[in-house]
């Protein structure tokens, strides 16, 4: 199979199965938000989640990545086995640490999330969720790693059709904002039952191997840094918005988060089949290129993707939601974009993986963060949460540039063609000016410029990955 074919298959089977995950709850969205009409309990259940996200990464100890890592490094079945039970034992005992920790000291992390300890019951129902969703990455690992697509299609819609109708079931039933909660941390079960059945054998056959653990920790923790930085740019936002404007002006802004996942769409399918594809291929004489050619064609597909949702966003934001969710249009475009900065960032990020140099990645992302966190302290008190958004969404931005001035320029792991110099600043400039003057004709006219100028550059390439009759090509 050409590589082309490989990545696009991943990529499109991957693609289809977020489509199917994300696709039910987005259409039950409005339903949802018609059900809670006070936009302040859907921001408690927004801050729930961003517990959750908080503290999975700190038990998974960056193990996901260096299980995926070092499984792929060699072919004997029972070192295989040894690598997944290993990783599986760590983050089993980190993340009953992290779980104990939040439900004792409740009120303190409730302070700091809500600014109140009136919600100590909400973190310790996300120190339950966290510890089955650090828990169930590990043990759905080894599906991803057998590349068996197929299965997460019935997973994915499992966890998501039916969460959301255990959601709306609960909150019919009267119990509000913890009808969510209830239904997050039950099908986070499901979802580990389900994928321990036909996982088991990969950590019962194997054994905890000390010189396995010191690789994985050698792998894994460099990246945790990494991972608490991608919360940041996910989570600081809502924490401030809570603590400076309220749990009402936070459920706006989630509604604007929650509709502008649509553009994982495109990163999940990425991400679903990204760690296969790359490090099956890493041994590729011209690994560099093809790198390269993955990241531009994916850099036309996320900018074409926000232009289009750019164009859409008030159609979309006055079909499904009324009152104050409305509202949450204001944050749309720079979050859509957001999910598309981060995938286009870990292709670059992932050669530090391959060459096991993954410090620098902490390194870039740090300095995006900071001036994320910088930015949303001046921002927020004056742009309210249209600052918060346009905080984060610079925040990606100089990472991206940093990691393209690191691998590309001066690493040189990835080799960049003449033609995405150009479409990279072209797209800045729209960027710009769409977001300065918002929807009207000229900006319109702008978006359908550029996707005409994606089209004729790009087209004859698109058609020749589409029927997969080579492997991708490299030109200058």
């Amino acid at each position: 199979m050409s590589r082309a074919k490989l990545f696009l298959e991943n990529f499109f089977a991957y693609g289809f199965i977020q489509v199917l995950n994300k696709i039910v709850p987005l259409l039950l969205l409005p339903v949802i938000t018609s059900l809670l009409p006070n936009t302040s309990d859907f921001g408690v259940f927004d801050m729930f989640n961003l517990i959750v996200g908080f503290g999975t990464p700190l038990a998974i100890l960056g193990m996901s990545d260096a299980m995926f890592r070092e499984y792929f490094d060699t072919d004997d079945q029972q070192l295989r086995y040894n690598v997944t039970t290993t990783a599986q034992i760590i983050v089993l005992i980190s993340s009953i640490i992290i779980c104990i920790t939040l439900i004792l000291f409740n009120d303190a992390f409730a302070k700091m999330f809500f600014g109140t300890d009136i919600y100590s019951n909400i973190v310790i129902y996300s120190s339950i969720a966290l510890f089955l969703s650090s828990n169930s990455n590990i043990i759905q690992a080894p599906t991803r790693m057998q590349n068996k697509r197929r299965i997460f299609v019935f997973s994915g819609l499992l966890s998501s059709g039916g969460g959301y109708l255990i959601s709306i079931l609960l909150i019919w039933l009267g119990f509000s904002y913890f009808g969510l909660i209830y239904s997050s941390i039950l099908t986070t079960g499901m979802i580990i039952l389900f994928f321990w059945i036909l996982n088991n054998r990969f950590f019962l056959l194997g054994r905890f191997d000390k010189k396995i653990a010191k690789e994985l920790f050698k792998i894994g923790l460099p990246l945790l840094p990494t991972f608490l930085i991608y919360w940041i740019y996910n989570s600081m936002d809502r924490i401030m918005i809570t603590n400076m404007l309220g749990t009402t002006e936070l459920g706006i802004y989630a509604i604007g988060a929650r509709l502008s996942s649509i553009s994982q769409f495109i990163h999940m399918a990425f991400s679903g089949g990204w760690q296969y594809f790359a490090f099956s291929t890493m041994k590729d004489e011209d690994y560099k290129d093809l790198m390269g050619k993955v990241w531009e064609n994916l850099f036309i597909v996320s900018t074409c993707f926000f232009v289009c949702g750019f164009i859409c966003k008030d159609l979309l934001f006055n079909l499904l939601f009324q009152g104050d969710y409305v509202k949450g249009v204001i944050v749309f475009p720079y979050l859509l974009l957001a999910p598309l900065l981060l995938m286009l960032y870990q292709i670059l990020g992932t050669q530090f993986q391959i060459i096991k140099q993954t410090f620098y990645s902490p390194l870039m992302l740090s300095a995006g963060a900071l001036i994320n966190v910088i930015l949303n302290m001046y921002l927020i008190p004056r742009m309210g949460i249209e600052g918060a958004a346009i905080a984060t969404i610079i925040g990606y931005f100089i990472s991206n540039l940093l990691s393209i001035l690191l691998v590309v320029k001066i690493k040189k792991l990835v080799t960049f063609s003449k033609k995405i110099h150009f479409m990279i600043g072209i797209f800045l400039l729209l960027f710009v000016l769409i977001n300065c003057y918002d929807l009207n004709i000229y900006t319109i006219l702008l978006c359908l410029a550029y996707l005409v100028t994606c089209f004729f550059l790009y087209y004859k390439e698109a058609f020749k990955l589409l029927k997969g009759k080579k492997s991708i090509t490299i030109r200058g």
